[in-house]
């Protein structure tokens, strides 16, 4: 009797089974500037949030009637009822208006500094989620090349440092977990240390942002902003995944994983390892010693309340890099296709950043505040494997806190911000370059937005003030015969900098489809510890290196103009702007030999700088169901040396970048895609430089995403970058002056799984 009941159960729960659907939909924004939606089915107490294709599932839903609600910040809230029947997939279509406020939505940049997105500040949001956009060789760099404005400069593959607007090295900020990076202090050929990993999006500041973050961020501000999917996760969720480089035999393998907890609590961890032989040239050359590889891990944990939010952070990363030498297509250092192993020479490079991030709302008022501490350490090993040429360990501590409020139309925001970096030369190294040092940098700024009717005008203003110690009094600098500038008897210097830097500018909402942005800002950046006290030869390369500790600090201000419309399928950007910088700080051959070693004498100099240029980006949506889509950016960027007369060096060429994407399937959940990249020639080449030729690269690829469940996916895609093999020199890669090509053809395979 009792198999006849459990037969009969057993039916039963099958026929329920049967019973059930589903809902498949997908959700269009009329600017086309969403970024997610939620979805709720109303009284079921159940949602989901759209994925990158703006699509979204309920499965396993009992036949009836359901009340679909879709929110997204910016747009009127849309309520639908959808009909479910058994093993059935309703589909549904939802399309967003925005707000008649939507130019007036209030979106946050950075918490931080209180930067939103009403700001007449020039910014881009990036994101780096698409499958397509993963473990690229040239990092984060490689995806943020494609923003009209921003460029890099190249070191092979491994360290590509930004240029926006013609100025780069220390002359943009780069923020990552909220710690301003400042472990690359000692030339071009030092990469910032940061990939993908953890990474949901960056925003790149065009122009100078120095007013809210100090020093450096003199050109811009790249603002990178963790994948926070951990705060949100009510059951274990994360990621993991693989990719394949062929043209390096270059495999990473990553994941990630995170939970939010009882009582508010969260947690997050993320791993990756890559390792790249060397590089192919689109000839067919193999690029000796530019393999590298690269470990990084990453945990987080904190509270996520309503009134109260905290997270702590760790990060580490461990970094081998080639060095290319200046006689490698001559004298190859290439040994097997697939080896691996780090050849002479090469940098060994560890980061470990340990940051505090939290925000409290008291009602009246918000408080924010950060303190990080960043631990670096770098080695130059050039002759021999047992000894260590260049050898250097930066510890930094970094601090921001903010309180703003409002009266009405007026936010005021008040910070303090500031660091104390140490850097020393590690025991028994070869090679000393600059001496011991430390410097402290304190900052207070005010910034006051006023917010009415058509009108956003803010108005920030800053003080800095840094001191800089230089000791050159150890044994291991006397015995070196390094010497600081003016040769003092201590064997030490002390260096000040301070001044004031402020912005003022104005969002005007011309309609609902227009706006026009104007600002006036000023920068600064005090000179790095190389620039000042360099006294030494370069590991890695022929030059015997000298600074100059009567540098002032650089100033600019610049003029910046931004005209935006956005209409249903139609968005154009355009923006132009002109600078001038006091006291840039250059590298210049003095013609002169280095009696003792031989090398070629190089200084650092500083002169008067003019900069000027624009950008424009174009984004048009196709087709009755929006699958095709368009985008094309250009940039062009002048520089001129105003005391020499003549163009400044490292100013990148004209270029153009155009996107041609078509989604189709279930879904659209298969895109196909082509990628354009003109570079013109650079024919205003700056001291000691030569003209570049032009080149034009071609990407293709295809992605898919695959469902398995209600939560879980799996993301795969194929990409042909640099389809035609092209072989060329980039005017801004540090290899130029050696004419040694960047990589050729790259077969990209990217897997990932999420769940």
């Amino acid at each position: 009797m009792k198999y006849i009941i459990w037969l009969a159960l057993s039916l039963t729960s099958l026929g329920s089974l049967s019973q059930n659907g589903s809902i498949e939909g997908t959700v269009s924004f009329e600017d086309e500037a969403g970024l997610s939606a939620t979805i709720e089915i109303i009284d079921e107490d159940m949602y989901t949030i759209t994925d990158q294709n703006n699509a979204f599932s309920f499965q396993n839903l009992p036949e009836g009637t359901y009340k679909l609600k879709v929110t997204s910040l910016g747009y009127v809230d849309l309520i639908k009822s959808v009909t479910v029947k058994s093993e059935e997939i309703s589909r549904v279509q939802f399309h967003l208006q925005p707000k008649d406020n939507t130019l007036e939505e209030v979106v946050i940049i950075d918490r931080q500094t209180g930067l939103n997105s009403k700001t007449p500040y020039n910014y881009t949001p990036v994101s780096m989620d698409r499958i397509e956009n993963k473990s690229s060789p040239s990092g984060v760099m490689g995806i943020l090349r494609e923003v009209p404005g921003v460029y890099g400069a190249e070191f092979g593959q491994g360290i590509v440092k930004p240029f926006i607007r013609g100025l780069g090295f220390s002359r943009v900020a780069t923020v990552f977990q909220g710690n301003k990076l400042e472990n690359q202090q000692w030339g071009a050929d030092h990469g910032l240390g940061v990939n993908d990993l953890g990474v949901e999006s960056i925003d790149v500041i065009k122009g100078p942002a120095s007013v809210l973050y100090g020093s450096g961020a003199l050109g811009g501000v790249i603002l990178i902003q963790d994948d926070e999917f951990y705060k949100t996760s009510k059951e274990l969720s994360g990621n993991f995944g693989t990719t394949f480089n062929s043209v390096s035999n270059g495999i990473r393998t990553y994941g990630s994983v995170g939970q939010k907890l009882k009582n508010d609590l969260f947690f997050g961890a993320e791993l990756a390892y890559e390792n790249h032989a060397d590089y192919k040239s689109g000839d067919g050359d193999v690029i000796g010693n530019s393999r590298f590889n690269m470990s990084s891990a990453r945990i987080h944990a904190g509270i996520d309340k309503e009134n109260f939010d905290n997270k702590l952070s760790v990060s580490y990363s461990r970094q081998d890099l080639g060095i290319i030498e200046d006689d490698e297509l001559e004298n190859s250092n290439a040994t097997t296709r697939n080896d691996r192993d780090m050849q002479l020479p090469f940098q060994e490079v560890t980061d470990v950043l340990l940051s505090y991030n939290q925000r409290i709302d008291h009602g009246k008022f918000e408080s924010v505040f950060h303190l990080s501490h960043h631990f670096n350490d770098r080695k130059e090993i050039e002759d021999n494997l047992s000894l260590v040429d260049l050898g250097l360990n930066q510890n930094n501590t970094f601090y921001n806190a903010r309180v703003n409020f409002d009266t009405g139309r007026f936010t005021h925001n008040f910070g303090l911000q500031g660091n104390f970096l140490r850097n020393e030369n590690q025991n028994k190294v070869q090679e000393i370059l600059i001496p011991n040092a430390s410097y402290s940098e304190n900052g207070a700024y005010y910034m006051v937005n006023f917010d009415w009717e058509s009108y956003f005008i803010q108005g920030a203003v800053r003080y800095d003030y840094r001191t800089v110690n230089a000791d050159a009094s150890d044994s291991q600098f006397i015995d070196a015969g390094f010497v600081l500038p003016g040769e003092p008897e201590s064997r030490t210097l002390d260096s000040d900098f301070s001044g004031f830097t402020g912005s003022l500018g104005i969002t005007k909402t011309l309609s609902k489809t227009q706006k026009l942005k104007a600002n006036l800002s000023s920068g600064f950046r005090s000179p790095d510890l190389a620039e000042l006290y360099s006294f030494g030869q370069h590991p890695g390369t022929n030059r015997f290196e000298i600074g100059n500790a009567n540098f002032e600090r650089e100033q600019s201000i610049q003029l910046d103009l931004n005209y935006s419309l956005t209409m249903d399928r139609f968005r154009l950007e355009w923006s132009v702007f002109g600078s001038q910088v006091d006291n840039f700080i250059f590298f210049a051959d003095t013609g002169e030999i280095q009696p003792d070693s031989g090398l070629q004498i190089w200084e650092y100099q500083q002169a008067k700088a003019q900069l000027y240029g624009g950008e424009i980006n174009l984004q048009y949506v196709a087709l009755e169901d929006r699958s095709l889509r368009f985008n094309l950016g250009a940039a062009l960027a002048r520089g001129e040396n105003k005391d020499f007369d003549e163009p400044l060096t490292f100013i990148p060429p004209d270029n153009l970048n155009f996107e041609v994407n078509y989604g189709f399937g279930k879904l659209q959940n298969t895109s196909l895609y082509s990628k354009i990249r003109a570079v013109a020639r650079q024919d205003r080449p700056g001291f000691n430089e030569r003209e570049t030729p032009g080149f034009t690269l071609v990407d293709i690829g295809l992605s898919r995403t695959f469902d398995f469940g209600e939560t879980n996916q799996l993301e795969a895609s194929v990409v042909l970058q640099n389809l035609f093999n092209e072989t060329y020199v980039d005017h801004l890669s540090i290899l130029r002056a050696f004419n040694i090509p960047s990589p050729g053809r790259n077969l990209m395979l990217n897997v990932r799984y999420m769940f």
